[in-house]
């Protein structure tokens, strides 16, 4: 099951570093100024926790090698228990995935009598068990990690046997036999971002194979939200905590904290009272039509007032995913009960200040990473009258 990132990613230059000539003069870091110092020791300190990742950067591996060096790495952080244990804790989303597949169920699945269901990285076995007891007469529950030797004792425990059959593979490499055998997909792929971990390309894969024409996808529809953000509680408790820090004036840091905190997007929960305007719908997919393509790089225009005397810090996202006709939606925005993927903030160093009221217009652009199968580059591009072109970009490693 998708949905929360176990392992911070390192970025790759790609270009290679530059040798310096050999040089007895050369002092070393005690030639260096003391705050270039406390940089490279932090770098230092980060290396080792990230060396696994590193490997699969090495100019030795094909495009193919590094993506399977990312499956590797993201297949591993789901055979870790904990990661599980936060999805089942989250109600709101197993309370959404239960009432649409027992709306189905009650609705076609028990009449038919012959339903047959595929659930694409089926984790502890959840949807796969909802699905059985909903009256699906035949369950493939596709799981590559190795809690599918777990994942089949829970189902033994919970289903009647030979109910659900548990597959431990790539869903890429699923074999049923039968080519549009499935009557309902389900699977929970939605990351961060809703596409952070890149999840649904496999499910996808399954769909182009095995659904069968008219079919069902659950979810069925899915939906990326942004919104203008202002966060003053989070600027004052990151950035401005550094000019006063029990009567300490440490304010030459708050450089270093802006470096640090708005490099790359933030996964937690948003103040709805921070929201600006409207939110933007960036991308709103068909889960029975979509291609793997439309998701490697997306674009949408953006068009919003900064009201006077509030300031734009950055940009809230968040997503919502609805069940075919199920009346019930899974929503993670900040006005909805909290989910383990709680919102992605986007926020810039420099704030964009609204003074007595001002519109602005611009582009967000999404695109896949080239160096990590699984990331997505966040970029956007912002105009305001009077006021210096903005261009922020970020990355979801």
């Amino acid at each position: 099951l998708s949905g929360i990132a176990r392992h911070p990613r390192s970025a790759r230059s790609p270009h290679p570093a530059a040798m310096d000539e050999p040089d007895d003069t050369d002092p070393g870091l005690a030639g260096l100024s003391p705050e270039f110092q406390a940089m490279i020791g932090g770098m230092a300190g980060h290396t080792a926790h990230f060396a696994k990742l590193l490997e699969r950067r090495t100019a030795s591996l094909s495009k193919d090698q590094a993506k399977n060096k990312d499956d590797e790495v993201y297949l591993d952080s789901y055979a870790e228990l904990d990661i599980h244990e936060q999805m089942l804790k989250d109600l709101p989303r197993c309370e959404a995935y239960r009432k649409a597949i027992e709306f189905h169920g009650e609705r076609t699945w028990k009449a038919a009598g012959n339903t047959t269901v595929v659930d694409v990285g089926a984790g502890t076995g959840l949807l796969s068990i909802y699905s059985a007891r909903a009256g699906a007469a035949k369950v493939h529950a596709i799981e590559a990690s190795r809690l599918a030797h777990f994942t089949k004792k829970v189902v033994e425990a919970n289903a009647p046997a030979g109910t659900i059959e548990v597959h431990e593979c790539l869903a890429e490499k699923l074999e049923l036999g039968d080519e549009k055998c499935a009557d309902v997909i389900v699977s929970e792929w939605m990351g961060y971002f809703l596409l952070f971990e890149n999840m649904l390309p496999s499910v996808l894969a399954v769909r182009d194979r095995y659904l069968k024409p008219g079919g069902l996808m659950l979810p069925s529809r899915a939906r990326l939200h942004l919104a203008p953000l202002q966060d003053a509680g989070w600027r004052d408790a990151k950035l401005e905590f550094w000019r006063n820090v029990g009567g300490i004036d440490m304010s030459a840091l708050v450089p270093l904290a802006k470096a640090a905190v708005c490099k790359k997007p933030q996964h937690r929960e948003l103040p709805p009272d921070g929201l600006l305007a409207p939110a933007t719908t960036i991308l709103d997919i068909d889960l029975h039509t979509v291609r793997d393509s439309d998701l490697q790089r997306f674009q949408a225009d953006l068009r919003f007032d900064i009201p006077a005397g509030r300031r734009l810090d950055g940009f809230a996202s968040w997503f919502d995913t609805s069940f075919g006709e199920a009346p019930d939606v899974l929503s993670t925005a900040p006005t909805e009960p909290l989910t383990h993927w709680r919102q992605t903030a986007f926020c810039f160093e420099q704030p964009l200040d609204g003074g007595g009221g001002i519109s602005v217009e611009g582009t967000v652009l999404v695109e896949r990473l080239e160096d990590y199968s699984r990331g997505y580059r966040v970029t956007f591009d912002l105009e305001a009258p009077g006021r210096k072109r903005r261009l922020e970009s970020f990355e979801l490693r």
